[in-house]
């Protein structure tokens, strides 16, 4: 099979033909128009069209966003693959032909916007390196938009951390790590709980409400409902963790358990705590007759959506209500 990459102008046939395709494939599966759907070419710097035995089969554009977002900022426009040639790593081929294009271009920063129900294309974004960002421009009040960006400086790309490597699960320097079961009443639970909310309020300014402890209260006996079960991790016997098993609810994914309130404290990162808690979680949901692990996480949390690729996460569409939510993102994992 031949495969071979393109450089077009926007107006070219086949570029067009694809991104017709792709904006109709949009309407198909949110409803309506895509946001961006009335672009031109006018600022698009780079098209890339891959073509399989000669037929052009997908494509994507870069956009020199500048003038809103920054200088040296360009976005991802019309990332698009025909379904029948999808599972082939087209999109990813002229992913990174785009990229290769817009660091030639002196280009430093890449954007872009895709839905949540594209869980595909989330999962690329995210392998290729690229992380969650405020939505921007017209997507600021979409909330079914999830907008990425990446660095393309030599300097970003080594501190970024791997999607793909494995910590150990023992701690090491001798240090002991105990996975304790728990009520959800448990004082060292409840504080830990309590610690997670004042993090996520910092992080998360929108969570915050007039309520005592920003909300604390209310929204623990909300996050009750399902408990399964509740762990506490302690390090050398101070605790440092803790992580919940919730039942499904209407809506989830078929066979699903939800693990929720995976929490660590700073001092307590890079141990392996984290990934003990998962690892837990998962041999108690077999047991339980569970094939499946779903979680949500926020889009400004990089180490979590890290740690959750690495440990065999995948993105999906969303198993609760998207309506009003700018800030989740969805995944799952087989238990097999």
């Amino acid at each position: 099979m031949g495969v071979a990459l393109a450089h077009v102008g926007w107006d070219d046939e086949h570029a067009a033909q694809l991104r017709t395709a792709q904006q109709a494939e949009l309407r198909e599966r949110y409803g309506d128009d895509d946001i961006g759907h009335e672009m031109t070419g006018e600022s698009i710097v780079a098209m890339v069209v891959l073509r399989e035995d000669d037929e052009p089969v997908a494509c994507v554009a870069l956009r020199d966003a500048s003038d809103e977002l920054g200088a040296g900022v360009a976005e991802v426009k019309r990332l698009y693959t025909v379904p029948g040639a999808r599972g082939r790593g087209h999109s990813r081929r002229v992913m990174l032909e785009l990229e290769r294009l817009a660091h030639e271009q002196g280009w430093t920063r890449l954007v872009l916007e895709t839905g949540v129900l594209q869980p595909e294309a989330i999962g690329l974004y995210l392998s290729l390196g690229y992380r969650s960002i405020p939505n921007y421009a017209e997507y600021v009040d979409e909330p079914s938009s999830r907008c990425f960006a990446k660095d393309l400086t030599a300097s970003a790309a080594r501190e970024r951390p791997s999607a793909h490597g494995r910590r150990p699960l023992a701690v090491e320097g001798g240090r002991s790590l105990v996975i304790e079961t728990v009520g959800w009443d448990d004082d060292t639970a409840v504080a830990l709980r309590r610690a997670m909310w004042a993090w996520n309020t910092r992080t998360y300014p929108e969570l915050v409400t007039d309520e005592p402890d920003h909300g604390f209260a209310s929204d623990d006996a909300r996050q009750r409902t399902g408990e399964l079960v509740t762990w506490v991790a302690r390090l050398d016997d101070e605790p440092v963790g803790c992580l919940t098993l919730r039942a499904p609810r209407d809506g989830y994914p078929d066979g699903s358990v939800e693990l929720k309130k995976l929490y660590v404290t700073d001092q307590a990162r890079g141990a392996g705590v984290a990934r003990s808690l998962l690892a837990t979680a998962h041999d108690e949901a077999r047991a339980r007759g569970f094939t499946i692990a779903v979680l949500g996480t926020g889009i400004r949390q990089p180490e979590a959506i890290t740690l959750y690729l690495s440990d065999g996460y995948r993105p999906i569409r969303p198993f609760t209500n998207p309506a009003r939510d700018f800030i989740t993102l969805w995944f799952a994992r087989p238990l097999h």
